[in-house]
């Protein structure tokens, strides 16, 4: 069996999901771990029983040992990191989003495609089989014509780290990704996007204690996919608690379908067909899928050689929304956005 050669960079709270998914796929072989903390990179280790590591990138990238680059730094290195990645000849799976400025990721997809690599990132709510009922049951006419949908997706906010709450951070980045991925996947590229973007509470306590909020905790992002089709979705940091039974709702001419649960952890689909009014659920076994599942699925396409149903693409596009929203909330205008990818 072709396995694919693993080095995960990164060995924070998130590499605790990442690594025991990675190890459990037959087509992996994790090879090598990094981080800047010597501590977290042994700890990490030493717990998953893996030989190689480095606290020096530059060193990880040189000795090589490794196909595909995991990458689950913090937002400001995941440019810089996915650059180094691919300078050296390997494809990389990152956290999102692949960059934080839409210049460095059309370089990063431009500097791929030229050494034939595959540049994939975060989320991977594409391949889950809520997302991929819902999708065929839109694209199967039987709810009519979509004109509309919106998703919803909120927290009361990360304790544990003061980054997601700096410039560059914030919740539409983190959290807001989720609903557009999916709604962009689902209904086709954004041609236009108006929002509301604040910051609603400018200190917080977290467990390093108080700190200064400079990043969104608050936003509602309006997308104009062409056609009169309008979707909506709503972020922030400032949830205490939402109902989570359906988030995601699309909405057609003749019924609707909704997804149960987060698009990042779905647990079922709703649907109404026809005008009867009658709700069903389907899709209840979501067949593994988990939000950390991405880099081993991207591994195991590399190692049977199918190409993933994600694109890199599809990450520019959706950065490019969230970057449009920002520069909406700032101007107070409707911005055009120049990217698109693969839709069908």
């Amino acid at each position: 069996m072709s396995k694919t050669r693993v080095a995960v960079v990164g060995c924070g709270s998130v590499s605790d999901k990442y690594l025991p998914d990675l190890l459990a796929n037959p087509f992996v072989e994790v090879t090598s771990l990094c981080d800047a903390s010597k501590e977290q990179v042994k700890r990490q280790a030493e717990t998953f029983g893996i030989d190689r590591t480095y606290s020096d990138i530059s060193q990880l990238m040189a000795d090589g040992q490794f196909d595909l680059l995991v990458n689950l730094t913090s937002m400001k290195f995941h440019a810089p990191i996915n650059r180094m990645a691919l300078e050296a000849g390997k494809h990389v799976w990152c956290e999102k989003p692949m960059a934080t400025d839409l210049k460095e990721a059309y370089e990063l997809i431009s500097l791929a495609k030229q050494k034939g690599l595959g540049m994939w990132a975060a989320p991977n709510s594409p391949t889950s089989p809520a997302f991929k009922t819902m999708k065929e049951i839109v694209a199967s006419g039987s709810i009519g014509k979509v004109f509309a949908a919106h998703g919803i997706y909120g927290s009361e906010g990360p304790s544990w780290s003061p980054w997601f709450y700096k410039k560059g951070g914030g919740a539409l980045y983190d959290l807001g990704v989720y609903n557009i991925t999916t709604l962009a996947a689902i209904l086709g590229p954004v041609q236009r996007v108006t929002a509301f973007i604040g910051t609603a509470l400018p200190e917080r306590t977290i467990d390093i204690g108080n700190i200064e909020v400079e990043s969104d905790d608050n936003a509602v992002v309006v997308m104009d996919h062409g056609n009169s089709v309008l979707s909506v979705i709503q972020t922030g940091y400032v949830y205490g608690k939402q109902l989570e039974d359906v988030t995601i709702q699309i909405i057609g001419t003749n019924g609707a379908v909704a997804m149960e649960g987060y698009d990042w952890d779905p647990k079922g689909v709703r649907v109404c067909e026809g005008m009867t009014g009658q709700w069903k659920t389907v899709c209840r076994d979501q067949k593994g899928y988990d939000w950390f599942s991405g880099a081993s699925y991207v591994a195991e396409c590399l190692a049977m050689g199918k190409e993933p149903e994600m694109t890199g693409e599809q990450a520019v596009h959706v950065l490019e929304i969230m970057n449009a929203a920002h520069e909406s909330a700032r101007t107070g205008r409707v911005v055009n956005l120049e990217s698109t990818f693969f839709w069908k």
